[in-house]
């Protein structure tokens, strides 16, 4: 049974891939386990979660490599923000479409660490985008009773794009901002998971492309 390392972004994307990854993909054959990405070290003490710089980044990529040498690895880091050190992130800001910013991304980190056990992955634009898979589920988990339901304006904005991964990264626009403008509660660690969980793989896999593939290459490692 294969077994794949996530470095992760924060709390809310190791939440997510303990409680809603790691089950989906245990059946199908690969143990899934996560840990936030390191920001800093001291002989001490190890932070950890949010993304500061690439080259933070790529020294835990190669040091749980290194340190589990028969597991495979892979990401989950926000394209919204992404530091400008990370490979390919110049040419990634030239073009237009999001999801082959994150292809040129992910592309760039393979090539930089060079390892055959590495799947990167960017989460296009960044995790709250998958909240827009299942409006009806994000409103009853952010607006209960019914009669505070704020699904309209919800429903709208997942309207206006393609899919979920094409909601903009503007400051005040991206996938976050656009929850928390409609629904004032909205906290990322406590209600990310939850609502992904209640969505469910099958939903989030057929409204966001990217996130699909990305899975289906983690499924694919239980047939080598």
């Amino acid at each position: 049974m294969p077994r794949v390392n996530f470095v992760v972004e924060g709390q809310t994307e190791e939440t997510f891939v303990r409680d809603v990854l790691a089950e989906y993909l245990a059946p199908r054959g690969v143990y899934a386990r996560a840990r936030c990405v390191e920001t800093s070290r001291t002989r001490a003490w190890i932070s950890r979660g949010g993304m500061t710089t690439y080259a933070r980044a790529k020294r835990d990529i190669q040091r749980w490599l290194s340190e589990d040498r028969t597991a495979y690895l892979t990401t989950m880091f926000d394209l919204y923000r992404l530091p400008d050190d990370f490979p390919n992130r110049s040419a990634a800001s030239r073009v237009a479409d999001p999801l082959t910013k994150a292809e040129l991304v992910e592309q760039g980190i393979a090539d930089d660490v060079g390892d055959r056990r590495l799947v990167p992955y960017i989460q296009v634009h960044e995790f709250e985008s998958l909240l827009f898979c299942a409006p009806q589920v994000t409103d009853g988990a952010l607006a209960p009773p019914p009669s505070l339901s704020k699904l309209k304006r919800l429903q709208e904005i997942r309207d206006a794009f393609p899919t979920p991964e094409h909601i903009d990264e503007g400051a005040d626009s991206a996938p976050s901002k656009r929850i928390l403008q409609i629904y004032e509660a909205y906290r990322k660690p406590v209600f990310g998971p939850l609502i992904t969980q209640r969505t469910g793989m099958a939903v989030l896999r057929e409204n966001c492309p990217h996130f699909h593939q990305w899975i289906e290459r983690l499924e694919a490692l239980a047939d080598f």
